[in-house]
């Protein structure tokens, strides 16, 4: 049976969707679940990538609407169903750094972490991402001095860069640093990041980044 308003996250576990399935328990709504099991190769069954021709998870559907990459599932998600909250209105002061954090998840620290765990690390200067140090630095220096990425407000920002920071703490692909250890450690105080966790890292088989 379809949830109430229509929400289903494609989601495997273990993986970064635990990103979009901690979004979706911060703005509370209800949503079903389908597992799309990577380590099986079932995200690039046919079915599937009609929704997300990528063959990657997560994938979310709210009726209609079909919304894939974590940034976008947290900026859809915030601006629908909690905006003025968890998502600054367009015209708040916050609005542009808030989204500066979106997307610097995916399009900054997501490719050079993935090539630092790799052991590869390519010079910043002929890359629109930067060095593996600079991407580090740059997170510190924001966290040194305030509680969430926009200060005292926590936002879906925090879900979706910080659940990128607390994954890539537990791979030990982000060193640990105390402004990092301290960040992961308030985020990691919220019972919705904990519900993401138990449902993305099942006792039983993983262990999650807390």
């Amino acid at each position: 049976m379809a949830a109430k308003r229509g929400i289903t996250l494609y989601h495997s576990p273990a993986s970064r969707a635990f990103v979009a399935y901690w979004m979706l328990e911060e703005v509370g709504v209800p949503f079903d679940v389908k597992i799309v099991d990577i380590r099986k190769g079932e995200q690039k069954k046919p079915e599937y990538l009609k929704l997300n021709p990528s063959g990657k998870v997560p994938t979310l559907t709210d009726g209609k609407v079909v919304v894939s990459e974590n940034p976008a599932i947290g900026i859809y998600l915030a601006d629908r169903y909690s905006y003025g909250a968890l998502a600054p209105k367009i015209d708040a002061p916050d609005r542009g750094a808030y989204l500066k954090w979106m997307v610097y998840s995916t399009a900054v620290v997501d490719p050079v972490a993935s090539l630092h765990g790799q052991q590869i690390d390519l010079p910043g200067l002929d890359m629109s991402f930067g060095t593996y140090d600079d991407m580090v630095a740059v997170l510190t220096a924001v966290l040194a001095s305030r509680r969430w990425l926009l200060g005292d407000r926590f936002s879906a920002a925090d879900v979706v860069l910080g659940g990128n920071i607390s994954f890539l703490l537990y791979r030990k692909i982000l060193p640990e640093h105390p402004t990092l250890v301290d960040y992961n450690a308030r985020l990691t105080q919220r019972p919705a990041y904990h519900r993401a966790a138990d449902a993305t890292w099942p006792a039983q088989l993983f262990a999650p980044p807390v």
